[in-house]
């Protein structure tokens, strides 16, 4: 890659610079929100209202987490991959995600984050990967979690409106997508799906890490980035994640909705 498209979010100081701040790059961190679920779902209408179409109740993310699938074999002092959050939905996942920081932990679990616009448009310009793009938004593939919404669809995607979609999907095993059942050419998608998570992996190595502090709030394009952390020591550092779906989102899922996935089982939500 020519650059890194890893991403260190901006500080805002008003709704409005928050606001030009994620339809320019992405991200951006937002201050003295407060720490509760309250408040966390009124920074979120006061950002997208009246084009909210979705807004589930927060769900706290922590070491155990609530309806939350870890990754299988780890615990907090283990990192987080890169990857979008709310795939479990399938097509339908949130577009906007908002983590509101309770408590941070005093080593470790720094935040990061890798614009996937700037890793398509890395493979784009590539002669040995342009392939690779072009394959991404025509070749459909296995993105659904274990259990889930059902997703056989390309990796990249755009809306009617033409709003960009990248997704990296990582389900409880650390595995990404998977070729079709019915692929034409499994080991070119093959070929292809190794050099997106390649390219996502080497570019969150080298993204800036950041920590949330009590009362931040990072906003995230969940369409554009794909953000993960770094294992951390304190299993008491807690945050409050709310997913929300925009009226420039794909779809909102005909389901009940939450902030994790305890209602996005393709049968019966578990109990």
């Amino acid at each position: 890659m020519r650059h890194n498209p890893g991403v260190e979010p901006k500080l805002a100081q008003s709704i409005l610079q928050a606001k030009q701040l994620l339809a320019q790059e992405g991200a951006v961190v937002v201050t003295n929100v407060g720490s509760s679920a309250e408040a966390a779902k009124a920074l979120m209408r006061e950002l997208f209202e009246p084009g909210l179409k979705a807004l589930p109740e927060p769900a706290r993310v922590f070491e155990g987490g609530e309806k939350d699938r870890k990754l299988a074999g780890t615990d907090h002092h283990d990192p987080l991959p890169a990857h979008t959050d709310g795939f479990a939905y399938g097509d339908y996942y949130p577009d906007c995600l908002l983590l509101v920081c309770v408590h941070a932990s005093g080593q470790g679990g720094e935040s990061f984050l890798v614009d996937g616009y700037a890793v398509l448009s890395e493979l784009n310009a590539n002669e040995k990967t342009h392939w690779v793009a072009d394959a991404l938004a025509e070749v459909p593939v296995d993105q659904t979690e274990e259990g889930m919404q059902p997703s056989l669809s390309p990796i990249v995607q755009h809306t009617p409106a033409g709003r960009c979609m990248v997704r990296r999907v990582l389900d409880q095993y650390g595995n990404g997508p998977a070729v079709s059942d019915d692929s034409t050419n499994p080991d070119r998608d093959a070929a292809m799906i190794e050099e997106w998570l390649k390219s996502i992996e080497e570019a969150a190595a080298l993204a800036p890490r950041f920590r949330l502090q009590p009362g931040q709030a990072l906003l995230v394009d969940n369409y554009r980035m794909f953000h993960g952390r770094e294992g951390y020591a304190d299993p008491s550092r807690c945050m409050w994640r709310v997913w929300g779906w925009s009226d420039g989102a794909l779809g909102v899922p005909d389901l009940p909705l939450h902030s994790d996935t305890r209602y996005a089982y393709n049968s019966a939500p578990e109990s």
